[in-house]
Order: structure tokens, then sequence, then C-alpha cells
């Protein structure tokens, strides 16, 4: 088992979990930092005889209060096969989804209305979003399409080709668990919408980031529609140009359904944005956990978009607002706003 170095400067192994209530008691800790300042109700219980299965939980997404959105959680550690156990759960949680809402929904009123925060946060969400009531509100978060989660201790290769095949929109979080022979802990994990890092909470220390900072980037996040790949000259011409498309590129699970464009930074020497092309489809590339991003038609060249001279370009995926890059002068005004 590997060894790191963690956020408090001694070394540390990975805990491996073998009880899932421990797991799961992690993902509740650690709800706000994974998914932000959402509302995450944790399940326990039955929710009506027309579910086939019971998920672990249910994540009402309101980074944009505009857009609410339901994701079904099953929380897993790796130790469950992925198919007899995690594939089959999800594609109960598929197939049984439209005729249950009516019961997901007076069960997620229910337990909302117990819980003081979660009911601030959701009237704060309604009320920015110019809906009439909580009850309306909700009912745009339930009544859409499906959007599972699995949250697992280690996402393997396997995991990912049983889900592809379900064919539906499945995302994968890992969050891990690391001890010292001192006894800290802490955690690294993935995030709904901070997808180009990982993110390390140390349970004794201060969190890397204030909880403005990371709410004011999932907002910027959320209000992005287009994904600017980095592309080597050959790839583009290649793959980006000749074959409109683009792969392996990793995309958060809270962004897959809000990127409508994607465009081409073109590495040194060229360094700025050159090309882009709107989005047919966003499919799962092998067994990886990343993605091919199908193009509509052939990528349209704009106005070159170019970084500060001597600035280091985008390493890896960065979202953006299409308007922006058809209209400033320099990458960095296109990513700051």
């Amino acid at each position: 088992m590997p060894v790191i170095l963690g956020p408090t400067g001694k070394l540390a192994r990975q805990l491996v979990c073998e009880l899932e209530k421990e797991f799961e008691h992690d993902v509740v800790l650690l709800a706000d930092q994974i998914f932000g300042p959402s509302i995450y109700v944790d399940i326990k219980r039955r929710v009506g005889k027309d579910i086939v299965t019971i998920p672990d939980g249910y994540l009402i997404d309101i980074v944009d209060p505009m857009i609410p959105r339901l994701f079904v959680i099953e929380n897993e550690i790796v130790s469950h096969d992925p198919f007899s156990h995690i594939g089959i759960q999800m594609l109960r949680f598929v197939t049984s989804f439209d005729e249950a809402k009516l019961n997901v929904r007076k069960f997620l009123m229910e337990n909302i209305r117990k819980t003081p925060q979660q009911l601030d946060r959701l009237e704060a969400a309604c009320k920015k979003s110019g809906s009439p009531n909580i009850d309306h509100y909700l009912d745009r978060a339930v009544y859409g399409d499906f959007r599972g989660l699995v949250i697992i201790d280690e996402a393997r290769p396997e995991l990912y080709r049983v889900l592809e095949k379900i064919n539906a929109d499945i995302s994968v979080l890992e969050l891990k668990t690391f001890v010292t022979d001192g006894g800290d802990k802490f955690h690294l994990f993935s995030q709904l919408y901070d997808d180009d890092e990982d993110v390390v909470e140390a349970v004794s220390s201060a969190p890397s980031r204030t909880p403005e900072e990371r709410a004011t980037r999932r907002l910027r996040r959320s209000h992005c529609d287009t994904i600017i790949v980095p592309a080597r000259e050959e790839g583009f011409q290649e793959v980006f140009l000749g074959q409109n498309q683009w792969y392996s590129i990793r995309i958060g699970a809270g962004m897959k359904d809000r990127i409508k464009y994607i465009a081409a930074y073109r590495v040194a020497p060229i360094s700025a944005v050159t090309h882009i092309a709107e989005v047919a489809e966003i499919k799962p590339y092998k067994d990886t956990g990343k993605y091919v991003v199908i193009f509509k038609g052939p990528a349209q060249e704009i106005a070159h978009v170019p970084i500060e001279s001597g600035s280091p370009g985008p390493q890896g995926p960065v979202y953006a607002r299409r308007e922006l890059l058809l209209t400033k002068k320099k990458l960095e005004e296109v990513l700051a706003a």
C-alpha cells in the first residue's frame, strides 16, 4: 500500500474501510466539502413501496439556485463487487426512478422540514430562483432526468465498465481516508464541481479554502457552458479538426450536462484558444473514468484568445462561458469572470 505525505507533514497510509457504515459516516461528515453547500439527505429507511431498492442518499444540488438538480447517491466500498452489487443497485435505481418520483419528493420534503439547516438552504435557494414556494422549487429538482453518483473509496476500471453498460447519467467520486502512525486522520477526495484537482481535508486542520472562496468557485463553474482543453498541434489537427471529437477528458459530475461547447487551447508556440465546436454528446471513454466529447460539426475558428506572455497555459480542462471567449482579448480575462 502506498505511503503519502499528509498535510501535517507526517507519513500516512490509506485506511481501508471494512464496514460500509464507517464510509457513509465520512460522506455525511464531508458532504458540504464534496458536494458544496447543497442538501444531502442521508437515507436509512424505505421511501415507498414503488421503489425497488433504496439508495444511500439524495443530493439536491443548489450550487446554482436557478437550476436545482437531484442526484441519487450510492455510497460503496471497493470490496463490494462492481457488477453483482454496485451495478445491480444502480440499475434498479435507474429503472424505478420515474415511477418513484412522487414518493421520493414526499420523503425529501418531510425530512428537509425536520432539519432546520436544510430547510433554510432550500428556502434561500428558492428565493433566489424566483420560484413561488419551496414545494414548487423541489418539484423542479425531483421531476428532472435521472442523475446518479457513486461515492467510493477506490474507483477501479471494472466499476467504470459496469456503469457504462447501464447507459444512464452516473458519475463516480472518490473519497479516500488516510491515517498517520500518530493517529492523525485526513481525507483525499474529488468534488462535484472542483474536478481539476484532488482536495485534501485534514480532520484536525483548517480547510485549504474558505467556504466563501469555494462558493464563489462553484458558482462560477455552474454558470459555464464551455470546456477548454489543452491540445498539442498533432492531436489538434488529427482529432479535434480531423475527427470532430476530443477524448480522455476529465469532467466533473456537476458539469457534464452544463457543457454545450468545447474549445481548444493550442499549446506553445501558439498559446491561445483558436477553435470552438458545439457539443453533440459526452460519453464515457473506455474504463478510465474520463470522457470523449463528440462535436455536432466541424470546429469553427474564432478570433484567437491568447494567454499573457510568460504565463502558464491550462494544463488540463478548464471551464468558461462561450460569450466571453468570443468577446475578451485575453484568456485570463475569460477565466476570471
